[in-house]
């Protein structure tokens, strides 16, 4: 907690336009503290006093003062609610309709706050956000809002407040990000041209870590080669084991599954790159090599041909794997920031299509009779994003390779970030979108 506290502190003393909110709502029935907390707020030649609360070490704000402080700008946006589906509509270019309840002072005394249990959608794309309900009014991260309705934001420390201009666009002052020590707390994180291999930023790139399912990229390749080579096909019906079965019953089971049961080859690649399903990545390597073990030599041994020096594997999910001595020791596979980042180059470049896969926001696997939403939500917060894998263990942390196309000049390239080791799934999403932003203002100079 120590660490993260610090992180969130150095950053928002130096820059308030980072992208920092985007993982996936807490929905806790218990009520979390929050302490007032008021910002000044400088927007076309107006003085506004946001009062917001401060809900586990960050600041949220009325969602309506929002709206109301761009109001008539390009920027304006609306907000609808519909109470049939519990939905929160954010419409962007339309003229926000007041209600009263805007940049209302509070009462100084600190209030109860519940996560919202309402959808989102901006226009018609779901969105996800950490935000609370406080009093019936809902509460969001300032640079939440910026960022998704790209809006131009930062601190004036000189005159202590948070100047909004509606006339830029989003942006992340990078360097002053990286001096205040913002990805230091990580394991490590790279982000990089996949097109050309230029590395644009890394921290701690070389360290051989914990990859968690990040890993399943190497499962991917390999039964991606076997179909290439007409040993599988992408309609093969998959025998399930009793090895799958047994990884669906347990903690970190996805897909349910049953012994016997068949399933298509293709919904099992989807399961495995969108929902992170550990049963179907076993799955696929038996059914190329017969054992997880078998498939797991193959893939040190591809590794080992990619020049990918620091992959050391046990097992084609990323699951830790226990020795059976009497003093057990936990086993995980590992890799660094940098040949992760290698790895999928190679995997994009040869096999694009992976991309159909890893930019859907959720899974429909007709032959697992199983839907469930992305992993990434990346997908959900930032234009754009079309993959590519999340990974969690406790000693891995929490990790995302994430991908994105970016313009450059008349042409377009593409751009791999990289984050190993974050504390939770808000601060992997939040560090792995302000790493690419960097990346589309780098090559959109």
């Amino acid at each position: 907690m120590k660490k993260r506290v610090l992180s969130i502190a150095l950053s928002l003393m130096l820059i308030l336009t980072l992208f920092c909110g985007v993982a996936t709502p807490a929905f806790a029935s218990d009520s979390l503290n929050a302490v007032p907390k008021n910002v000044t707020v400088l927007t076309g030649g107006k003085t506004m006093n946001f009062a917001g609360y401060n809900i586990e070490g960050q600041n949220y704000f009325n969602l309506r003062d929002f709206a109301y402080s761009v109001n008539g700008s390009s920027k304006q946006f609306n907000i609808t609610y519909d109470s049939s589906s519990k939905t929160i509509h954010l419409w962007k270019g339309k003229a926000y309709s007041a209600n009263g309840d805007e940049l209302k002072a509070g009462d100084g005394t600190a209030k109860n706050a519940k996560a919202i249990s309402s959808k989102l959608f901006l226009d018609d794309s779901k969105i996800k956000f950490t935000a609370y309900n406080i009093e019936g009014n809902n509460y969001f991260r300032f640079c939440d809002i910026m960022q998704l309705l790209n809006i131009y934001a930062v601190y004036d420390d000189n005159v202590k407040a948070i100047v909004v201009d509606p006339s830029k666009d989003y942006t992340v002052q990078f360097q002053k990000t990286v001096e205040s020590g913002y990805f230091d707390f990580l394991h490590g994180a790279l982000l990089g041209n996949s097109d050309t291999g230029e590395i644009l930023y890394a921290n701690n790139e070389e360290q051989k870590l914990s990859v968690a399912s990040t890993t399943k990229l190497m499962t991917f390749l390999l039964i991606r080669e076997a179909i290439d080579a007409k040993k599988l096909s992408w309609e093969d019906d998959v025998v399930l084991s009793k090895t799958a079965e047994e990884y669906s019953l347990s903690e970190d089971g996805v897909i349910p599954m049953k012994a016997g049961q068949k399933a298509k080859l293709r919904d099992l690649m989807n399961a495995m790159l969108i929902v992170s399903s550990n049963e179907s990545a076993t799955a696929l390597a038996e059914q190329l090599y017969g054992t997880e073990e078998k498939f797991t030599e193959q893939m040190n041994r591809r590794a080992k041909e990619l020049g990918l020096n620091s992959a050391e594997y046990y097992n084609p999910h990323g699951l830790p794997v226990y020795t059976p001595d009497v003093l057990s020791s936990k086993k995980q596979n590992r890799m660094s920031a940098r040949d992760l980042f290698e790895l999928s180059r190679y995997v994009i470049n040869k096999y694009p299509d992976i991309l159909d896969i890893t930019v859907k926001t959720e899974l429909s696997a007709e032959s697992l009779n199983f839907t469930d939403e992305n992993t990434n939500r990346l997908l959900f917060q930032m234009d754009g994003i079309d993959g590519l894998k999340t990974g969690t263990t406790n000693r891995a942390g929490c990790c995302l390779i994430a991908t994105m196309p970016v313009k450059t000049g008349d042409s377009t390239t593409r751009i791999i970030a990289v984050i190993l080791g974050a504390e939770d799934s808000t601060e992997r999403a939040e560090k792995t979108g302000v790493l690419l932003q960097y990346g589309k203002e780098y090559y959109n100079k």
